[in-house]
C-alpha cells in the first residue's frame, strides 16, 4: 500500500534527488547544488539530516537504509503517475492512423473518426504532438509530447435486457431496427442468451468483455449497444461502476 502523502512532502523529495546525486558520483555541495538549483547551504543542511537518519555514510555514500528509502520514493511515485493517469484519462503518447505524409519530428494535429485516432499536419482546435517516425498515409504512426484534448464527438452506449421470452421473430426484427435507427457500429452480448439472441437475430455481436469493449466505444464516437440477460445483471452493474468513472460514458436503457 502506497502512502503518496509521503511524496508531497518537500523534503522527501528533496532528499531523494540528493541521494540520486550521490549514487551518480557526486560528492561536492556546489555540484549538487547546482543540479538540484538549491543553495550550496541548503545541500549541506539536506546531507546532515541524512546522514542523521543514517542513509548517507561519513563518506557521502548512500547506505543500504538509504538506497531502501530511494526505491520506496521512486515505487510510489511511480504508482502515483499511473494511477493520476488512469483517473483522469491524459496521455502523453499514442497510436494513429497516418492522414497524410508524414515525417519524423512533424507536428500533427489528431482527430477521432469510427473510433480510430488519425494524426494530420492540418491545423485543428485539440490536441497536437510529434510524429516519431516517418509514416506514409494510412500507416500506423507513434506519437508523443501529447498536448491538449482530442476534440471528438463521444458515441452513444446503448442498453438492452433480453429475456426468454424475447426469443421471437418479431423481436428479433425490432432489435435489428434499433440497431439500424439508432446508427449503432458495435453490439456486445454478454451471457449465453444474449449471444444466442444476436446470432439467431443474425447480428454480429461480440462475446468476449462486451461491457468494456462498448464503453471504450463510445469513449471513441462509436455507438455500441450492450445486450445482456438477467442472469448478468449483478455482473453487468459491477462491471459499470468500474468502468463508468473511467471513460465518463453514461448508458441509455433501451426496452425491447
Amino acid at each position: 500500500m502506497y502512502d503518496y502523502y509521503e511524496i508531497r512532502e518537500k523534503r522527501n523529495i528533496t532528499s531523494t534527488l540528493i541521494i540520486i546525486e550521490l549514487l551518480k558520483g557526486k560528492k561536492k555541495l556546489r555540484e549538487i547544488a547546482t543540479s538540484l538549483k538549491i543553495t550550496p547551504q541548503g545541500a549541506s543542511i539536506y546531507l546532515k539530516n541524512l546522514k542523521k537518519q543514517g542513509y548517507v555514510d561519513s563518506r557521502d555514500s548512500p547506505t543500504p537504509k538509504g538506497v531502501a528509502f530511494l526505491q520506496q520514493m521512486l515505487a510510489t511515485m511511480t504508482m502515483f503517475v499511473e494511477d493520476a493517469y488512469e483517473d483522469t484519462g491524459i496521455i502523453s503518447t499514442c497510436e494513429a492512423v497516418a492522414e497524410e505524409d508524414l515525417k519524423r519530428n512533424d507536428k500533427v494535429s489528431l482527430s477521432m473518426r469510427g473510433g480510430l485516432l488519425y494524426a494530420s499536419k492540418k491545423p485543428r482546435i485539440g490536441s497536437t504532438g510529434i510524429a516519431e517516425f516517418n509514416a506514409k498515409k494510412n500507416d500506423p504512426v507513434r506519437i508523443s509530447k501529447i498536448e491538449g484534448i482530442v476534440d471528438h464527438v463521444v458515441g452513444n452506449f446503448f442498453v438492452i435486457a433480453v429475456d426468454f421470452n424475447d426469443y421471437t421473430s418479431r423481436k428479433f426484427e425490432k432489435l435489428n431496427r434499433i440497431i439500424k435507427d439508432k446508427g449503432i457500429e458495435y453490439v456486445g452480448a454478454f451471457g449465453v442468451l444474449a449471444s444466442e439472441i444476436c446470432e439467431k437475430a443474425g447480428i454480429r455481436a461480440v462475446p468476449y468483455a462486451p461491457v468494456e469493449g462498448c464503453i471504450e466505444a463510445g469513449a471513441k464516437g462509436v455507438n455500441s449497444l450492450l445486450i445482456y440477460s438477467p442472469e448478468m445483471t449483478r455482473f453487468f452493474f459491477q462491471k459499470i461502476s468500474a468502468n463508468i468513472h473511467k471513460y465518463r460514458i453514461n448508458p441509455k436503457f433501451v426496452e425491447l
